[in-house]
């Protein structure tokens, strides 16, 4: 992966993170609807993710983790390091938040039900198994963990191990995910293809353009269209609108998500394409965007807790601009300055389950 593109993915990185925040930030109790155009982009920068960190798994897995051990204690590293202190402080802010406005909580937004069972679940990445769907609290984009983990699982079981024991291992990730999971496990290694894709071939940088630009139009259209919604409607009639709704919950739009990976993915290939002509522009954001896209697993995992609480504890106007704006950003930069004790500290729990699991440093780390 050269410079410009590794630069270029922590720019989609970021911003597919503040998407997720305005979506949220979208529901009328926060900004009187002011934001409700962002309520429905939720799930298209999630599968921006989901892309990126096949693409990311890939690399990583070529070039870096050389064995099943490694890349198990690296994976385990960079989820644990802001799971475990999002799972705690989600608990802590919901059960203050929801003291100081109990109306804020009164939604389908948060649950408070069974707390033992749905932190046990939330740690262990079994809140989305089969057709099982455990909300952590308030926090509902911690769904997508119980996902990811399960993919780092059965790539982790196509790439390190062969013949009976890769097919036993991939079989028995899959019985386990279930069908919910497996519904998107496509567009996941859909990344992981486009890595080798842009490392053993090479398109014009012509081509390219066309390919970056089309896929951003594209995608314009496919939400001018309004196609959408004309997809969920098919999968409402043909599999039946209860469900979509009650089994499928966060795979419920997989159609619009397989059109949404491949769009990402021909992005992802086109700028490849074009990434030495545009590496100076590249290079002069670098460093705000290296930096700031460190942040965005915290971004990810604290916002809403932290949006719910301090929309609890100050009220500020719905209708306010100023109000939402403050949100926005008080909530934005709270996330990273927690950052900076967890997503930023990932090495001390790298070191930390070595320790445990007695597996020793890589010379070239």
């Amino acid at each position: 992966m050269n410079r410009s593109t590794s630069v270029y993915l922590d720019a989609v990185r970021l911003f597919a993170a503040l998407v997720v925040v305005l979506t949220h930030l979208g529901y009328p109790r926060f900004s009187g609807g002011l934001l409700l155009a962002f309520r429905t982009y939720g799930n298209d920068a999630v599968m921006v993710f989901f892309v990126l960190s096949g693409y990311v798994i890939a690399y990583t897995a070529a070039t870096r983790d050389r064995d099943v051990g490694t890349y198990g204690v690296n994976r385990l590293a960079r989820l644990y390091s802001v799971a475990v202190p999002a799972v705690f402080l989600t608990w802590l802010l919901d059960a203050a938040g929801s003291r100081l406005d109990p109306a804020l909580y009164d939604g389908f937004w948060y649950r408070s039900s069974e707390p033992f069972r749905r932190v046990l679940e939330a740690l262990t990445f079994t809140n989305q198994l089969w057709f099982h769907s455990t909300r952590l609290f308030s926090n509902g984009p911690y769904w997508s963990l119980g996902y990811e983990f399960w993919y780092y699982a059965i790539f982790a079981a196509g790439w390190y191990f062969s013949g009976w024991k890769r097919t036993a291992l991939v079989a028995a990730c899959a019985a386990i995910m279930g069908p919910k999971i497996l519904l998107l496990l496509p567009i996941w290694l859909l990344g992981a293809w486009v890595y080798r894709f842009n490392e053993r071939s090479r398109i014009t940088p012509a081509a390219g353009a066309a390919l970056f630009v089309g896929s951003i139009a594209f995608y314009a259209a496919f939400r001018a269209t309004g196609m959408r919604d004309v997809l969920l409607g098919l999968t409402n009639a043909w599999l039946g609108e209860a469900f979509v709704r009650g089994k499928l919950t966060w795979s419920d739009e997989f159609l619009s998500s397989y059109v949404i990976g491949t769009l990402v993915a021909a992005n992802f290939i086109g700028f490849h394409a074009i990434s030495e002509r545009v590496a100076p522009w590249m290079a002069r954001g670098e460093s705000v965007i290296r930096s700031s896209a460190g942040y965005t697993f915290s971004i990810y995992l604290f916002h809403y807790p932290l949006m719910q609480f301090l929309g609890a504890a100050f009220q500020p106007d719905p209708r306010s601009p100023l109000a939402i704006a403050a949100l926005f950003f008080g909530t934005v930069l709270t996330c990273c300055a927690l950052g900076t004790f967890t997503e930023k500290r990932k090495d001390l729990a790298r070191s930390l389950l070595r320790g445990q699991l007695r597996i020793r440093k890589p010379a070239a780390e």
